[in-house]
């Protein structure tokens, strides 16, 4: 009776079916992430940010064991490109990427913008005529470095890091600032300044962050991921912590899954 007993228990409870089913046993995933505040950095040794908080909403609504790490870029991406179930986060779509990861998302779109002071009364629409009025101010290594050098904008001025640059156009050393607008309100709380002493002008490109999944990860967890993002983007969740770490609403489309990319050209997933 004891032994009937136990039987029926591991036939009805989940681990009992897990145990039973060598299919639908899975590995646990590794969160690996790089410091990008707001998006994901560490305080005081912990992991927080945006990307950091959503994921972990989307491991408790999926049972989900692990800790995240913070490593530098280079280092997480290595990882990820070698290891299976490895989820590399927030990541942004490239082509010669579409065959290292399968992506779910977007879980954010990164928007570089260029702004004024709001007591300058120019009001440039487009790059070139902002170009024609003063310098540009934006930091070394960032994508709007790269957009504007790809525009052939010559009166640069180039930060360290974003903070400088930003301080740089509120002392009025230059008359434009390029940044992406996910960072902008942090970056303002940090010199001090109200997000009013600042006016947007116009955008210069959007970037779509996602949750890379590794290659060899099962499809069965990649679309459990991707049902989970989708619950938390429906019931407003999503937009919820978008609100509080960026201080604007989403401006991302409801997610859905991009297969990894075969060298045969076809997508891995289908």
């Amino acid at each position: 009776m004891r032994f009937c007993c136990f039987f029926l228990i591991g036939l009805l409870s989940p681990l009992g079916a897990l145990a039973d089913d060598p299919g639908l046993e899975r590995e646990s995933l590794r969160f690996l992430t790089e410091p990008l505040p707001p998006l994901s950095f560490l305080e005081l040794e912990t992991p927080t940010g945006f990307a950091v908080e959503l994921v972990e909403a989307l491991k408790v609504e999926l049972g989900e064991p692990g800790d995240i790490e913070v490593l530098p870029w280079a280092r997480a991406y290595n990882i990820a490109s070698r290891e299976s179930n490895v989820l590399l986060f927030s990541t942004a779509l490239r082509e010669s990427r579409r065959s290292l990861f399968d992506f779910v998302g977007p879980i954010a779109t990164a928007r570089i913008m260029v702004y004024k002071r709001n007591v300058d009364s120019a009001s440039p629409q487009d790059l070139q005529a902002a170009a024609k009025l003063g310098s540009l101010g934006v930091y070394r290594g960032s994508p709007a470095e790269r957009l504007l050098q790809q525009a052939g904008v010559a009166n640069l001025e180039v930060s360290s890091y974003p903070l400088q640059s930003l301080r740089q156009l509120l002392a009025g050393h230059v008359r434009f600032w390029c940044q992406v607008d996910l960072s902008v309100a942090r970056l303002l709380m940090q010199a001090g300044t109200a997000e009013s002493s600042l006016t947007p002008l116009f955008e210069l490109d959007r970037i779509e962050l996602y949750l890379a999944f590794s290659g060899g990860t099962p499809r069965a967890t990649v679309e459990r991921w991707h049902q989970a993002l989708a619950r938390l983007y429906e019931d407003g969740r999503l937009a919820a912590l978008y609100r509080k770490w960026f201080l604007l609403e989403p401006v991302a489309a409801a997610p859905h899954i991009l297969w990894r990319i075969t060298p045969e050209g076809k997508s891995d997933g289908i």
